[in-house]
């Protein structure tokens, strides 16, 4: 395995729906509807924030941090089936490969026809406003609270000096055995426990 630094706009879930399902050039729920409310973390309430403000007027789906793997596969599925019925290659192979009832499917990455991410743009789901770096002001110090917490469970990692991502400490044993379900778990606790409710 190569110390090839990785980036981690998302959660890992999402990070792994968005490359199973073929989402072109996304770093990246249930259905909102389209709505944009985030929930609020803290307090469990659903107080629209000028991000969700800003979504709901774009009209694009808003990934919340306490969404499971299911409610955001939904979102990325509309998504992703909107973009194959305006002509984007679906790769039946290795679509057939997609779990069993995950409605997943993997489209081609050419980009084309740059027609149908035009016309799907609307359903193109925004990312958690905790972890974009344009809207979260404490986003490099979460990230690294974030990389300390997974640290803490074995994984040899260090955040990148920008903060954009993490790299591997160590290439003969990268993961510390953290691999499959227990990585999806510990990430998701970790990028709780790191993002929020730190203003």
């Amino acid at each position: 395995m190569t110390n090839a630094p990785r980036r981690l706009g998302l959660v890992a879930l999402t990070l792994l729906a968005t490359v199973l399902a073929g989402c072109g050039g996304a770093k990246s729920g249930a259905d909102t509807g389209g709505t944009a409310d985030v929930a609020s973390l803290a307090t469990g309430s659903a107080a629209p924030s000028a991000s969700a403000t800003a979504a709901a007027a774009a009209g694009r789906p808003q990934l919340r941090l306490d969404m499971n793997a299911d409610e955001q596969q939904r979102l990325w599925n509309t998504y992703n089936y909107c973009l194959r019925d305006h002509g984007v290659k679906e790769l039946k192979e290795r679509s057939a490969g997609a779990p069993a009832g995950s409605g997943m499917i993997s489209l081609d990455q050419s980009g084309e026809p740059k027609a149908a991410y035009v016309a799907c743009a609307d359903k193109l789901p925004l990312q958690p406003p905790e972890l974009d770096k344009e809207k979260n002001p404490n986003y490099v110090i979460q990230r690294n609270d974030y990389v300390q917490c997974l640290r803490g469970r074995g994984m040899k990692i260090h955040l990148l000096p920008d903060g954009s991502g993490w790299t591997y400490d160590d290439v003969e044993d990268p993961t510390g055995g953290l691999v499959g379900a227990a990585y999806d778990k510990a990430d998701k606790e970790c990028t709780m426990e790191a993002f929020r409710g730190k203003k």
